[in-house]
């Protein structure tokens, strides 16, 4: 059937890496191997890696390029597939990350949210519904949004969150004009980041950006850029101390925009760990429009003390008061500050730092926010896992209660249509209050918003309207009949399952293999993660039944299998990856993909994070390595066998285009897997995370990629585009459903797409 896969963009990972500045990585390297082989925070990266560790800069740039030359093609030479219309299966009730929210202060109602991987969104009427505002063809993943007096919008690509496994590869900085009808490129395309952009109230054709720079390397733009031309070129004018270091945050005054305050964060991320702070990290004040800066001194932190993230932010009622908060390397608060002279000089108000230090719970790098009340000085807000308010200038703290709103803050924005709106984002959604953002007080939640991060996706066979899914931050979620979306498993949700005889059947996984079965569907669920065999689990690690539904496979390091539907497991067989992988190598030797005949439950194939497949036609009694030197060295992401023949087989491969070497993402095997052909054909040299064959015609495959959805009517010699109007965003998982002829698709930023494919029967 299907199996879930990642939707992340890596940037180029250095394999020396971690010799660069001589600093210990995080977490510490314990027996020196992968200690928790599921990791999040690098396990969307690492399997787009190349096997030494690094991807060309220009490979995602190159790869939509060929998207867009593949749509051409589809229109002259199938222009009813090229107009095949995807539609929003869902769910919308369930909101997913949300990374900047900025508010229209020339028309009230009108709101626009970043998502994180999911382009810009807006709304018209107060944040209760959204529609899409960004184009399907640009990079979907959001860094900053901001707008000017004259509702002119500039939109920084690439996530600089950069804790979440799925933080997503940007191309650089936006302007729209007409209220996100159309984006136009004002370049910073070599940037993976960006953390801010500030405009010039008083000359809208000074523009400063915070870039961050690529996650992976030292490379590509980093540092504080501005523009005096309205973006038709740029300068770096402020380069970090050191090649690791970009910009976070920046504030201009709103009294005296010569005055600006940037955020410097000195990191970098390795295949297994993270250094998330260093001498590079720090507070600096320009006087003259960003054109010259001055790091800040005492009591903020010094060079010696390498610092992790740093938030800044100037209180417009007041435009003398400005706030930072810093952190440590390993995402701990060092304190909160407070300057009353625009920024000159600071001090640090000791009493409220236990309660704000308590609010990131240790993952400070993920956050790092602060937001000033327009009207009240005083009033501040501090992104943590709940939002954190000070209603005194930061003497105190105030923690949003668990039941207000859903955990992890990264955006806030006050109406200035109507006093005492406040608009909050996070990784669930957009939500609103009317209590001057009380965090204590009612708030309430957009009912449209169809951008949530989905791994995997099931569709009953018998009844097309029961379908569930598992999200990043939001678990796993089930729609029955039609009805509302809602919660049935938590944590992040991964591999869901229906049983295609019995769809009351069903399993619903999270991160690490923590699955659990159900037979009522969903209403009461049953852990199943202690039955499993194995000693490392991957972070969405696959879980798959057979044709008939009374057998499940699941994947650790070795394969598990229940006879019973689930309850009860056994281990068939051994150690199918090359063992436990060292620290700094891009896999973790588990399993990520299981294949089982649906002529032959027996007959199963098994793909892993360290490339090696696998076939057995007994069920698991014997396996046969398969070692055909046309297989790649890559992180297998799926394997699907014919429906009508246990020895044909398709499996597809994450990474990116090695070098200027081609590489293969999806072959083919009509001989058990003793040979296989790449029928990669002309597709985009992108991660292809799934591969379905029509269950009527043996030459039809559809492919999910990193750059949509794709169809060859003949195995792999011509590739289309299915529907233009796909958006660049990746594609998890892939499912036909017959009877319906309805193509489903999850993706990792815009929720569950769905569109009629005809069988030629028309």
């Amino acid at each position: 059937m299907m199996g879930a896969v990642t939707g992340a963009l890596a940037l180029m990972l250095v394999a020396s890496a971690v010799h660069v500045f001589g600093r210990p990585l995080l977490p510490p390297a314990g027996a020196g191997e992968h200690e928790n082989p599921a990791e999040p925070y690098e396990w969307m990266w690492l399997q787009r890696a190349n096997p030494d560790g690094s991807i060309p800069a220009t490979a995602y740039r190159d790869a939509l390029a060929r998207t867009r030359q593949i749509e051409g093609e589809t229109r002259t030479g199938d222009p009813q597939l090229g107009q095949a219309k995807w539609q929003l299966l869902g769910p919308s009730n369930v909101g997913g990350r949300l990374i900047d929210v900025v508010v229209d202060p020339r028309t009230p109602g009108i709101v626009y949210a970043a998502a994180g991987t999911g382009g810009v969104w807006k709304s018209t009427d107060g944040g209760v519904t959204f529609a899409a505002a960004w184009s399907d063809k640009l990079p979907q993943s959001m860094g900053a949004l901001t707008i000017t007096p004259d509702g002119t919008l500039y939109a920084g690509t690439g996530e600089p969150d950069h804790g979440g496994g799925g933080s997503y590869y940007g191309a650089g900085v936006y302007r729209s004009t007409d209220g996100g009808a159309s984006w136009s490129s004002l370049g910073l395309t070599d940037t993976g980041a960006v953390g801010r952009i500030g405009v010039d109230p008083a000359d809208p054709r000074r523009i400063l950006v915070a870039a961050q720079g690529r996650l992976f390397d030292t490379t590509g733009e980093r540092g504080v850029y501005l523009s005096e031309d309205g973006g038709a070129s740029w300068r770096q004018v402020l380069q970090g101390r050191n090649d690791s270091t970009g910009a976070i945050d920046l504030a201009i005054n709103p009294a005296d925009p010569n005055i600006v305050l940037a955020a410097m964060w000195d990191k970098l991320r390795f295949p297994d760990g993270r250094e998330y702070g260093g001498p590079g990290s720090g507070v600096y004040r320009s006087t003259d429009g960003g054109r010259t800066w001055a790091r800040a001194g005492a009591p903020l932190p010094a060079v010696e003390a390498e610092s992790g993230r740093i938030g800044v932010a100037f209180a417009r009622s007041n435009p003398r008061r400005a706030y930072a908060i810093t952190n440590d390397r390993i995402g701990n608060l060092t304190g909160f500050f407070v300057s009353y002279d625009a920024g000159a000089s600071w001090t640090r108000p000791l009493t409220g730092e236990p309660a704000l230090d308590a609010g990131d719970g240790g993952f400070a790098w993920w956050f790092g926010r602060l937001w000033v009340d327009p009207f009240d000085a005083n009033h501040v807000f501090s992104a943590g896992v709940p939002m954190m308010e000070s209603r005194d200038g930061g003497l105190s703290w105030i923690s949003s209660p668990g039941n207000r709103f859903h955990a992890d803050q990264h955006a806030l924005a006050f109406d200035p249509h109507q006093r005492g709106r406040v608009y909050l984002g996070n990784d669930g959604g957009l939500y609103w209050s009317d209590k001057n953002g009380d965090v204590t007080g009612p708030w309430s939640r957009a009912s449209v918003q169809p951008y949530m991060q989905f791994y995997a996706m099931d569709v009953s066979v018998q009844d097309v309207t029961r379908a569930s899914g598992g999200t990043q931050d939001n678990g796993s979620l089930r729609s029955w009949n039609g009805a509302s979306w809602n919660l049935y498993r938590g944590g992040d949700g991964m591999m869901n399952r229906i049983n295609p005889v019995d769809h009351n059947n069903v399993f619903a996984c999270s991160q690490n293999g923590g699955c659990a079965r159900s037979d009522n569907a969903g209403d009461t669920m049953t852990s199943i993660r202690a039955r499993f065999a194995g000693t490392r689990f991957n972070w969405v690690s696959p879980l798959e039944i057979s044709a008939g539904g009374d057998t499940v496979y699941f994947g650790s390091n070795i394969l598990n299998r229940s006879d019973d539907r689930g309850v009860t497991w056994r281990a068939v067989s051994p150690d199918l990856t090359g063992g436990p992988t060292p620290r700094n190598s891009t896999s973790y030797g588990t399993i990520t993909a299981i294949g089982i005949a649906p002529t032959d439950k027996e007959t199963v194939y098994v793909g892993t994070d360290d490339g090696r497949l696998w076939v057995t036609g007994n069920g698991g009694g014997t396996w046969t390595r398969l070692t055909d030197p046309d297989l790649p060295d890559r992180w297998v992401t799926r394997v699907t066998v014919d429906p009508q023949d246990a020895r044909t087989a398709w499996v597809a491969y994450s990474g990116f285009k090695w070098e200027s070497e081609t590489q293969p993402h999806v072959l083919m095997t009509s001989d058990g897997g003793a040979s296989w052909v790449d029928i990669s054909g002309d597709l985009p040299q992108a991660p292809v995370n799934d591969v379905i064959r029509h269950p009527k015609h043996g030459d039809w495959l559809y492919v999910g990629t990193d750059m949509g959805v794709f169809f060859t009517p003949n195995l792999g010699r011509v590739w289309l585009k299915v529907g233009e109007n796909f958006p660049a965003v990746p594609v998890n998982d892939l499912l036909f459903h017959e009877e319906t002829k309805t193509l489903f698709a999850a993706t990792f930023g815009r929720s569950i797409l769905q569109t009629t494919i005809g069988d030629g029967s028309e």
